[in-house]
């Protein structure tokens, strides 16, 4: 798990957007500068210093595009990952972005799924290890079983992949545990898994509190799947239903 979030500037002239944009990455686990203006991101970004960029194409007082090709043409931000985003999915414009230098392009509205495979591509992989799956931070109450003892814990995040759990005293790395999870539609999931890294009580317990890693070993296509589905929905479920307009889509729609 993260200690030091990851920043991002996203940048359009939509404070609708912004603002829903701007709960769902945190949800996420993304620290979140947001600007409303083309030529407020040029003149703010050497001091924010985020790890990637996400930029609106069409932005009134400067288009993402002329603000794409300033960056990358800057030596001092030319490295940082840019996402461009347009409700205009002209292959003419997507290629132009592309050649310029970003690293990928969302159609609008953004599909939570999509945009965590583009932080994947962007961010995680040319800045340090990949996080494979989508996660999202939630207090979960967990049973897990340890050596023939059944423990009531809380999660701190959870993903397809794995979970964090909080324990003041984890269990040795490596070690192997059986965990029985509810989620809702009544689903009782019970997956196995394996103790990869513990965190003991440090003075940045309130960024991380003490617990323990742990990667999930003998888990289904379907309990993936259900998973998969119901992070998705903590994620972002509740605001794409107070939406006004179409900024987030889950599964593919707004309704789904």
């Amino acid at each position: 798990m993260d200690i030091n979030l990851k920043k991002i500037l996203i940048a359009d002239d939509s404070k609708t957007f912004l603002m829903y944009m701007g709960i769902l990455l945190k949800r996420m686990g993304f620290s979140i500068v947001p600007i409303e203006s083309g030529k407020k991101v040029l003149k703010l970004i050497k001091n924010i210093n985020p790890d990637i960029v996400m930029l609106d194409v069409n932005m009134g007082d400067m288009n993402g595009t002329s603000v794409l090709k300033y960056l990358k043409e800057d030596k001092s931000t030319s490295r940082i990952p840019i996402i461009m985003m347009s409700s205009d999915s002209d292959a003419d414009l997507i290629e132009k972005c592309r050649k310029i230098g970003c690293s990928c392009y969302l159609p609008k509205p953004i599909k939570v799924e999509q945009l965590h495979i583009a932080l994947e591509e962007c961010s995680f992989s040319p800045l340090g290890p990949r996080r494979k799956h989508l996660r999202v931070s939630v207090t979960k109450k967990v049973v897990v079983k340890y050596k023939g003892k059944h423990y009531d814990l809380y999660t701190e995040t959870l993903s397809e992949g794995g979970v964090y759990l909080r324990k003041r005293d984890s269990f040795p790395i490596w070690s192997e545990l059986e965990i029985q999870m509810v989620i809702d539609k009544g689903h009782v999931l019970n997956i196995k898994g394996t103790v990869v890294h513990t965190k003991e009580i440090t003075s940045d317990v309130f960024k991380v509190p003490p617990g323990m890693g742990i990667k999930f070993t003998d888990i289904s296509e379907d309990q993936a799947q259900i998973l998969k589905d119901y992070i998705a929905r903590l994620i972002a479920e509740d605001i794409v239903d107070s939406q006004e307009e179409s900024v987030i889509e889950l599964n593919g729609t707004k309704n789904s």
